[in-house]
């Protein structure tokens, strides 16, 4: 009963806090945005960190992304089954965004067992911004689903030396940090400056010096600005970074 009414007073709270608050955009959902990013990459099938072409294909009734290695010369490293399937992957991953949430760090939910937790779950189960975030398309892209577990929550950085474990694809991940090529850098730099303007995620210092050299050493390209009108129709919010 005890641990009932805690929980009642979290939500409680959580209702509150969050009635006035105004959010970017009205999609809570992230199985919803997965789908509608098909949308956006319906003409442009290939894997943000590798440029795998990829596509959709149905197993047993259901859809599944696909990934043709022989495309980009990708090489599973460890995980052959993942390493043939495409993920949805967050650019700036949900620990980082989520890290400051009461929710994520401590266990205020309860499950049906009485059972506390804590943690992505919890989040999307209470926290009506967190579901926002994980939801926001302009931080998603298509990615080889082995790399996307590989990368876990690391942080970006540049990694010394370049040992490639993925065949020829040019992504290194080491001492929890992943290094992607050049040609994305801005990009992902530029996610980023928006995750932190729109939810009010401070980026440390390391982030912010690492971002704004990648934003300079590259420009926003053609499909990156065409990637953006979409999501921007769909979603209903710009990412005033790519202009």
């Amino acid at each position: 009963m005890k641990k009932l009414f805690i929980l009642f007073i979290v939500l409680f709270t959580y209702s509150f806090s969050l009635y006035a608050e105004e959010f970017p955009h009205t999609n809570e959902s992230f199985s919803k945005s997965k789908k509608q990013m098909k949308q956006v990459y319906y003409d442009n099938q290939f894997t943000f960190y590798c440029n795998c072409i990829y596509d959709y294909k149905k197993e047993k009734g259901r859809e599944k992304m696909v990934v043709y290695n022989d495309s980009c010369g990708y090489k599973p490293r460890k995980n052959k089954k993942r390493g043939e399937t495409i993920e949805w992957e967050h650019i700036m991953p949900a620990y980082r965004f989520a890290s400051g949430m009461q929710c994520w760090n401590e266990k205020i939910c309860i499950d049906k067992n009485g059972k506390s937790y804590k943690g992505r779950k919890c989040c999307e189960k209470v926290d009506k911004k967190f579901r926002i975030m994980q939801a926001d398309m302009y931080n998603l892209v298509p990615s080889v689903g082995e790399l996307n577990g590989d990368r876990s929550n690391y942080s970006y950085g540049i990694i010394d030396g370049e040992a490639r474990l993925y065949g020829e694809c040019d992504f290194e991940v080491s001492g929890k940090k992943a290094e992607p090529k050049e040609d994305i850098r801005g990009d992902i730099a530029r996610t980023y400056f928006y995750m932190e303007e729109t939810y009010n995620i401070e980026l440390t210092d390391e982030e912010r010096q690492l971002f704004i050299m990648w934003d300079k050493l590259d420009n926003i390209s053609q499909w990156e600005k065409v990637r953006a009108e979409r999501i921007k129709e769909i979603q209903g919010n710009e990412n005033k970074f790519i202009k």
